[in-house]
């Protein structure tokens, strides 16, 4: 026999011999039966009304261009890239002529830290929420803007799409230190893709820049759209909750305080 063969022969005994010392696998236990016994007459917990609710969070605009009924975006110009990467003062807003947004003494208030300088001649315009401001044929819209001007300005005021005019033209005289300026539109034909343009002959500053339909839920001025509000209700909720998560408490949502930067 060649040593080739005798070495071979050796480990294949061997590795027989090993085979047999290990343990055999223990068998399987056989698997238990289990029965489940249904009664289909039988009732659970009580389970109330009020544990049926809607769930409701500022997302995809839940909430601006959403259930609350203003139709100007960023109105306020505090849009901060704080809560977007892409927001900025001007977000939505269109300036035609020299137009800034301050942070200065000269702002409305302490919690409005921003608001819009807009040289002698100059226009800003918004573009509202999705492909634009949507308004109705025959409603009334509420128009009005926080404004300063030291020595007087004219503000012309106008609701347009690209086909031409929404509804006339509103001229508010403008005076002195901050105010409030109001005026209304009625719509003379329906869009989706309507624009507002606010105007100055003279310099001025702007904030809180608004326009709200006149039928809200419930009638509620600065309140709630009113076909989604309607909707909910209908729902008959026995609750909703507000806030999902903690939006409430990040980002420039934070504090429009001095202190906070």
């Amino acid at each position: 026999m060649s040593r080739t063969r005798w070495r071979l022969g050796l480990s294949v005994t061997a590795l027989l011999t090993a085979s047999a010392l290990l343990p055999s696998p223990a068998h399987a236990e056989a698997v238990a039966d289990y029965t489940i016994t249904v009664d289909p007459s039988g009732r659970g917990p009580t389970i109330d009304d009020t544990m049926y609710g809607v769930f409701y969070e500022d997302i995809n605009r839940a909430a601006d261009g959403g259930l609350y009924a203003e139709l100007v975006q960023n109105r306020s110009f505090e849009y901060s890239t704080a809560d977007n990467a892409s927001y900025t003062p001007l977000t939505a807003w269109t300036a035609d002529g020299p137009a800034e947004v301050l942070n200065d003494d000269g702002r409305l208030n302490e919690r409005n830290r921003h608001y819009l300088s807009l040289a002698a001649g100059s226009s800003v315009t918004n573009a509202g929420y999705n492909t634009g401001i949507h308004v109705e044929k025959g409603e009334r819209y509420d128009f009005s803007v926080w404004a300063r001007a030291d020595n007087g300005t004219t503000l012309a005021v106008t609701l347009r799409d690209a086909a031409g005019p929404l509804a006339k033209v509103r001229q508010v005289a403008a005076r002195g230190k901050w105010r409030k300026y109001a005026a209304t539109f009625t719509a003379t034909r329906t869009s989706n893709r309507g624009r507002l343009a606010v105007a100055t002959t003279a310099p001025a500053a702007l904030d809180m820049v608004s326009l709200f339909p006149r039928d809200t839920y419930r009638h509620q001025s600065n309140g709630l759209r009113k076909d989604l509000a309607e909707k909910i209700e209908a729902l008959d909720p026995g609750f909703l909750r507000f806030p999902g998560g903690c939006l409430v408490n990040t980002g420039s949502m934070e504090d429009y305080s001095a202190d906070s930067g």
